[in-house]
């Protein structure tokens, strides 16, 4: 058994928001490529277990079955957003940026009495239709609730399976500590992540904007801005060689531009002063 505990805890209170409290703690990146291999994750960094990631790899009786499925360690407590799809239920897998709140989402991933949610499933190397950890096989993000005494905390945890389908990693997770007020996926994720370089991306600022630059045009790519408390300002979808964003509303700080496509994730932090 692998139990995942925070290695780093930065508290970002009173950003902006004058209540609110988002947590982001990093652990070592935790990778589980054995069959029937497990690993427990605190979301909430209370030294409480939450959740636990199983892998089930070239098992059944055919040996062409392989499954990444999450499962609480309190079912009466601990909730994944997602929901029923054919006749198993699936989490959601959630990008950078999407809302996690009470009404934002659908908390019925995982099945009774079982009490499972399948993060991937496949036969023979093809997916399950349902399943939302598909190509492009890069991060995702689950979205994790816990209520004790009716104190609602939400958060999330950022994990990657392999694209063979036969490992998983479990990177980081992040929460808000009040539940008062909308938190994202990716919440101030970025603003600790070490930058991250993709071969042919480079960017420029000038005074009221942020060009983003490519080789290669073929593919098309999501990115957001965000700010150090995980708000986020602008989200959209990146198609041509060389995209321009515009700075001049964003307040004076920092900033982290966050792309994603199949080429990979791209990532780095700029400044603005007003």
């Amino acid at each position: 058994m692998t139990k995942i505990y925070a290695a780093l805890v930065l508290w970002f209170a009173g950003i902006s928001m004058a209540t609110a409290q988002y947590v982001y703690h990093d652990f070592i990146d935790t990778t589980v490529a054995t069959n029937l291999g497990f690993a427990d994750v605190d979301f909430n960094n209370d030294s409480v277990m939450d959740l636990r990631f199983t892998l089930l790899r070239d098992t059944g009786t055919t040996g062409l079955m392989s499954v990444v499925y999450v499962s609480p360690l309190d079912s009466a407590r601990i909730q994944v957003a997602g929901q029923k799809r054919g006749s198993y239920y699936y989490p959601d897998r959630l990008a950078v940026g999407d809302s996690i709140s009470r009404s934002s989402s659908l908390w019925q991933g995982f099945a009774t009495p079982s009490f499972l949610g399948y993060l991937d499933y496949r036969f023979a190397g093809q997916h399950d239709p349902f399943v939302q950890w598909q190509s492009p096989y890069t991060d995702g993000f689950l979205a994790v609730r816990r209520n004790v005494n009716d104190t609602v905390v939400n958060g999330w945890v950022r994990l990657a399976i392999a694209a063979d389908g036969k490992s998983f990693t479990l990177k980081d997770a992040g929460f808000q500590a009040a539940d008062d007020s909308l938190m994202f996926a990716g919440h101030i994720w970025i603003g600790v992540d070490e930058n991250r370089s993709l071969d042919g991306y480079t960017w420029a600022q000038s005074a009221d904007q942020i060009r983003l630059i490519r080789a290669q045009t073929n593919h098309s790519r999501s990115f957001a801005v965000v700010d150090a408390s995980g708000r986020v300002f602008l989200r959209g979808t990146w198609d041509v060689a060389e995209l321009s964003l515009p700075t001049h509303f964003l307040p004076s700080g920092t900033y982290w531009v966050y792309t994603e496509g199949v080429e990979g994730v791209w990532s780095f932090p700029f400044r603005t002063l007003r």
